[in-house]
């Protein structure tokens, strides 16, 4: 195939698009920067410099969420960087002549809002604020790519643990210097995944004959964050054990600490465990034993 990837330059897209040339197909990269193209590889500025049919989508583009304070200037960033990129994504695939046959967007597990006794499934409704808002946008903009005859397949994203980059190498910091850390109670949820787990599963839906509209990329096992500095902890030589206080990461992250940090969701990945996906990583300690070795 010819798969097109927007994003494709960070962690996620960065390992897919290896992925997919391992199995022969051909990738083209939408970025922002040039960079020098590599066998199967290229890389385009523009859309319109897309010149051969496009088999694919996988959408994965967008600023982070948690790598600043949420001011109003980074809030229109990163809706920018998601709704009005998939935006004029599905209207250039719309002037295509032959229209690609798939399209796999991005979304987080930020959709739910948060909560500290639901347990969500892909079939539970959207929540409150800012991230929850931001998902639901970028989801509508991404489904209007059926009205072309283009099956669309959302994939809710959970927080992503790789070796380096992602969000557990800024989580885990504290470890260098002996200190086991947490945000606030410690009692929120986090509901997470392996890389490698999400590209077995952008895989999935790419390749499997009647993908889900909706899948959850989280592993089976959420967990507390207090119980992932202890598991983080059993790799470390800890002196301290100390939760950095609520106020604290309110007065330093604001609104962007109350909705990604203190607060959470427990997430379900049941549309691919009843498709039989199989999670090489389905527990926090098999994940960070493979990232250890890494």
């Amino acid at each position: 195939m010819h798969v097109l990837i927007t994003g494709g330059t960070g962690l996620i897209g960065t390992a897919t698009g290896v992925l997919l040339r391992e199995q022969g197909h051909r990738v083209t990269v939408l970025t922002r920067r040039p960079r020098q193209n590599k066998p199967q590889l290229v890389y385009i500025k523009r859309l319109s410099d897309c010149e051969q049919r496009v088999d694919a989508v996988i959408n994965l583009a967008g600023a982070g969420l948690a790598d600043r304070r949420w001011s109003r200037r980074y809030k229109r960033e990163i809706t920018n960087s998601r709704v009005q990129l998939t935006q004029r994504l599905v209207e250039w695939m719309g002037t295509l002549e032959a229209p690609p046959a798939r399209l796999i967007s991005a979304s987080a597990i930020g959709f739910y809002g948060a909560s500290e006794s639901v347990q969500f499934t892909e079939s539970s409704p959207g929540g409150e604020g800012f991230s929850a808002k931001l998902c639901q946008d970028w989801e509508t903009a991404a489904k209007e790519a059926a009205a072309l005859g283009i099956p669309v397949t959302i994939l809710r994203l959970g927080v992503v643990f790789a070796r380096s980059g992602g969000a557990l190498e800024k989580m885990t910091q504290s470890f260098r210097f002996g200190v086991e850390s947490w945000l606030g109670s410690g009692t929120q949820w986090l509901s997470w995944v392996h890389l490698d787990d999400v590209v077995r599963a952008i895989n999935h839906a790419l390749t499997a004959a009647s993908p889900s509209p909706i899948y959850n990329v989280v592993a089976p096992q959420a967990l507390r964050h207090r119980d992932l500095a202890e598991a983080v902890g059993r790799f470390h030589r800890v002196w301290l054990r100390l939760g950095v206080p609520a106020a604290a990461a309110k007065l330093l992250a604001g609104q962007m600490a109350e909705e990604l940090l203190l607060t959470g969701q427990c997430v379900l990945p049941r549309q691919l465990e009843d498709e039989g996906f199989d999670f090489h990583f389905p527990t926090v300690t098999e994940a960070l034993k493979d990232l250890a070795r890494r």
